[in-house]
């Protein structure tokens, strides 16, 4: 195993530490069923199970050497990084929907290298799709924008 896989894997195993350290402020269990720290408990201690095989695990250096990894030599990992810190930007300014949208185009299209009609397909059935289990059915607010209040004034949103 590489040097670089190691210092990953202990740093999830770090990771996984300080998350259950945190998690477990939470009650994980109450009266009336699961709480709200139960979920990233069970999560902390699958990642630091995770992270411990990879320690142990020997691995293959033939299969990557040390350097093999080139995450900026494609595009993949600019589209989908550049997606996500979009959509940390604009969610407070334009809500959910619109850089919902536009992000899934842009991991799609230029990630994934899919075209332009599979991507805007794609990008526009997910986001309904999540708006409607999400935000119709199940009543979860959403961040405000211009998209929201339309569907809010449509009656497909509970919360805008």
């Amino acid at each position: 195993m590489t040097r670089t896989a190691r210092y990953v894997a202990l740093g999830g195993v770090l990771f996984a530490i300080f998350g259950w350290r945190e998690a477990s402020k939470l009650e994980a269990w109450g009266w009336d069923g699961p709480g709200p720290g139960l979920m990233p408990q069970v999560l902390s201690v699958l990642i630091g199970i995770m992270a411990l095989a990879v320690l142990a695990w020997p691995g293959d250096p033939n299969v990557e050497p040390e350097g093999g990894a080139r995450p900026f030599a494609n595009g993949t990992f600019l589209a989908y990084g550049a997606a996500m810190l979009g959509v940390a930007i604009a969610l407070p300014y334009l809500g959910f929907i619109l850089p919902m949208v536009v992000a899934t185009v842009v991991m799609l299209r230029f990630g994934e290298r899919t075209s332009w009609g599979q991507a805007v397909f794609y990008g526009v059935t997910l986001t309904a799709g999540i708006v409607l289990v999400f935000g119709t059915a199940l009543g979860v607010p959403f961040p405000g924008g211009i998209a929201e209040r339309a569907l809010y004034s449509l009656g497909l949103l509970r919360n805008a």
